[in-house]
């Protein structure tokens, strides 16, 4: 990531899905319903797993995003999943910020507490 991408993060408050890459976006397990959305409008940074039968599908997060655009299409899917499955454990300002702005401070990890 560049340079200004590079915050400390906070212990994810979900467990990641398998096959994600370490670092501050994550899909939380077990909460993909395979409409395979957040892929198609994040195709640089989420996939759908392989796998041959429906129960063992699921998106998660394969690369964290390096430029601007990677930036604006993972928060797009964070925005427009209809499951908000797609979380932020990352300490970023800018992020949270934005984020906040949007109304997705719930699915950041460092501005939310545990049972909540």
């Amino acid at each position: 990531m560049p340079e200004e991408f590079h915050h400390p993060m906070v212990p994810p408050l979900f467990e990641r899905e398998e096959k994600a890459v370490p670092g501050p976006f994550y899909v939380a397990k077990d909460q993909c319903i395979i409409c395979e959305f957040p892929p198609s409008i994040s195709p640089r940074c989420i996939r759908m797993n392989d796998a041959l039968c429906n129960s063992e599908k699921y998106c998660h997060v394969f690369k964290q995003p390096e430029t601007e655009e990677e930036l604006d299409s993972m928060v797009a899917a964070m925005r427009d999943s209809c499951v908000k499955a797609i979380r932020y454990c990352g300490t970023d300002p800018k992020i949270l910020k934005r984020l906040s702005s949007l109304g997705l401070r719930d699915l950041c990890d460092a501005l939310t507490k545990p049972g909540q």
